[in-house]
């Protein structure tokens, strides 16, 4: 009888496990490589990359200092990366397509600054590099600390104004007399605008300009009455100009230059490639992080999404902990179609059905999870800033705090 208890104990917990299957093995844990490494350097530039390419309004945000990396080795092969960047936007429009590390950036007294949140996939050997999602939050530097150091810095101003407005269209009148252009261009919008007092009141505007129907063989009254050209065959471009009032002269001085972007510029300037294509050149330690794969592995990458949102100019530093935000808020200024917001995994780690593991199949694609809430355990981080913007840099925290 003593025999038989231990048996009959044996026999239930065996069919215990025969009747439930065993669990779905844990996800490998986060590494925090150092910020300074090379697979994160090349991460970070790969993840700006796609998101200034999927953006379709705002400015080229460059690259100011990787701030967290976190990286998550997946099952058969490649990395995900869960990335904090800080970032400053430049002087080049997205609609340029350019490389943030080919656009200026702007004057410390002009920045504005933030921080994006990018979920990266890079499989190495299938040369794939996906952006999954991101989410970035931007303010202009706040105006105290400007006329701090620069008192007489023109801080930006509102550019719907009227009188902004009114400098874009007579710069552009300027570049329409001048230009060789075969069509008019008319002010499509006012994407900054500052005030000045130079020797009389100055405005400095930057706007985007599309093509009209209207021929520069006629003569035009009101460019604002010209339609614009069919979207199959109208070009758009992007320019800063401004106009200086005299008041010792009693004349007006305008100023302006465009960028025109031909219909072939869909396309980043990285030779046209896809997005989710690394370079092919690798460096031995990379290849040592993407070991060659044995298994045939064409995964299956869902679209990028994400959003930016800029905030009013504030004294308050930007922090994803303090921000009260809403995913459906803003997306560059306008509000965020609800389908996107329903379908993107919340990089703060809410958990939505896309987020749990079990639903993602390492066969397929990539496991993605929430966003760490743990910051880089690296000494490392955050990183060295890629150049010293004296306004800018009080403002970033010295040390890493919780996100």
């Amino acid at each position: 009888m003593v025999l038989l208890v231990p048996m009959l104990f044996g026999i239930q917990a065996l069919c215990s496990w025969a009747a439930s299957p065993p669990a779905r093995e844990a996800p490998a844990a986060l590494l925090s490589p150092a910020c300074d490494d090379a697979a994160v350097e090349e991460a970070a530039d790969l993840a700006l990359r796609q998101i200034n390419a999927d953006r379709k309004e705002g400015y080229i945000l460059s690259l100011y200092r990787i701030f967290s990396a976190r990286q998550h080795p997946q099952e058969i092969t490649g990395s995900v990366f869960y990335l904090i960047l800080d970032v400053v936007d430049t002087e080049c429009h997205v609609l340029s397509k350019k490389l943030w590390k080919n656009c200026n950036a702007r004057h410390a007294h002009s920045t504005v600054y933030g921080q994006c949140k990018a979920i990266i996939y890079i499989n190495q050997p299938r040369n794939i590099a996906h952006l999954n999602n991101y989410e970035c939050i931007l303010q202009p530097v706040p105006p105290r600390h400007i006329w701090s150091v620069c008192p007489d810095c023109p801080a930006d101003d509102c550019p719907t104004e009227p009188k902004y407005l009114e400098a874009a269209v007579q710069s552009l009148a300027k570049f329409n007399g001048e230009s060789e252009q075969t069509h008019y261009f008319s002010v499509l919008s006012v994407t900054r605008a500052s005030m000045q007092w130079v020797v009389g009141p100055a405005y400095f505007v930057e706007f985007l300009i599309q093509e009209t129907s209207c021929s520069k063989n006629d003569t035009i009254a009101d460019i604002s009455k010209c339609k614009p050209l069919a979207s199959e065959q109208a070009r758009t471009g992007f320019c800063k100009g401004s106009v200086v009032n005299s008041d010792l002269e009693h004349q007006q001085f305008v100023k302006i230059s465009c960028e025109i972007y031909s219909l072939q510029d869909s396309a980043p300037e990285e030779g046209k490639q896809q997005d989710n294509q690394t370079s092919r050149k690798s460096s031995q330690n990379h290849q040592q992080d993407f070991p060659s794969e044995t298994i045939p592995f064409s995964p299956r990458l869902e679209k990028t999404v994400g959003w930016v949102k800029i905030l009013p100019p504030s004294t308050e530093e930007i922090s994803f902990q303090n921000l009260l935000q809403s995913q459906n808020e803003h997306k560059d200024g306008k509000p965020v179609p609800s389908e996107a917001v329903g379908s993107m995994p919340s990089i703060d780690g809410e958990k939505t059905q896309v987020d749990k593991p079990e639903l993602n199949k390492p066969a397929t694609g990539p496991v993605i999870l929430s966003f760490p809430e743990e910051l880089s355990l690296s000494d490392s981080c955050p990183g060295e800033a890629k150049e010293i913007n004296s306004i800018l840099q009080p403002l970033l925290p010295k040390k890493p705090t919780k996100v």
